[in-house]
């Protein structure tokens, strides 16, 4: 498996990866929607099989455009919010689906499950080098980390600012635990979002019951404290989408929800999983 995708690199990949996203549109004209459909159509383009949990009002049609784009290389199920709440639980049924979909033809100790918000087009173009050092058996889980430059030219300078803030928190934090203390473990980018793990953890995450963000990080907290799994930090020249950036930078809205993402995980992820 790790052969055959290494010879693909960055223009392809087998079924030895699935990338999962989950997704909510008021309606097919939200500023988000068009990007999830870029990253469906690149998600083709590279070969790279795609889950995506919908909790949509108009489910049919965002489906059916998300799926049409993916040319027959995405998936869209409707969130079962009987089961699974909130974007954690959406985040928990997106990894099964992909689990089963690798369970198929594969060993599960070598494939990998890569998670990304849909509108972070281009992890697409990076989704190689996230998951090679899983596949070629170094690491069980990825973060990867936005290039410094790009970070910081490419996002709103709010977000920048916040999220390198609570970097450097939650480093601070980890450093008390073993796995956190390798060199390619000490500067984890907690607050990018997307990750990547070796398929046979996907329980770590499965068993996990919260609901909102810390749903993708304290999963992996616990894989590394409590099972000894390996983390490691990818670097990648990840650029974010300029209209992200046209929307929120500046506005107050949306720094008030950066401090709310902050309240939420200064106190799940660092009082509750890292002190």
């Amino acid at each position: 498996l790790l052969a055959t995708y290494n010879t693909m690199s960055s223009s392809a990949t087998d079924c030895c990866v699935v990338l999962v996203t989950v997704t909510h549109y008021p309606n097919t004209s939200d500023i988000r929607f068009p990007l999830a459909l870029e990253l469906c159509q690149l998600a083709a383009t590279k070969l790279i099989q795609t889950v995506i949990v919908d909790d949509s009002p108009d489910h049919p049609a965002v489906r059916n455009a998300l799926e049409e784009a993916g040319k027959g290389h995405v998936k869209v199920y409707q969130q079962d919010k009987a089961i699974y709440q909130g974007k954690g639980g959406a985040l928990r049924q997106a990894i099964k689906n992909a689990r089963d979909l690798l369970d198929t033809n594969n060993n599960n100790d070598n494939t990998a499950i890569c998670f990304a918000e849909p509108e972070k087009v281009d992890i697409a173009n990076h989704m190689h080098l996230i998951v090679r050092p899983i596949l070629d058996g170094s690491t069980d889980i990825v973060v990867p980390t936005r290039s410094e430059e790009l970070f910081r030219q490419s996002y709103p300078i709010e977000q920048y600012h916040s999220e390198s803030f609570a970097n450097l928190h939650f480093n601070s934090l980890a450093q008390q635990f073993k796995g956190f203390q390798a060199e390619d473990a000490k500067q984890i980018d907690w607050l990018f979002g997307p990750f990547a793990f070796r398929t046979s953890l996907a329980d770590t995450w499965l068993a996990y019951t919260g609901t909102s963000w810390d749903a993708q990080m304290i999963p992996y907290v616990r894989a590394v404290r409590n099972e000894n799994r390996r983390i490691s930090s990818v670097t990648i020249d990840f650029r974010h989408p300029k209209q992200m950036k046209e929307q929120e930078e500046g506005d107050p809205k949306w720094t008030n929800k950066r401090l709310q993402q902050l309240n939420i995980l200064f106190d799940l992820l660092g009082e509750q999983e890292l002190s």
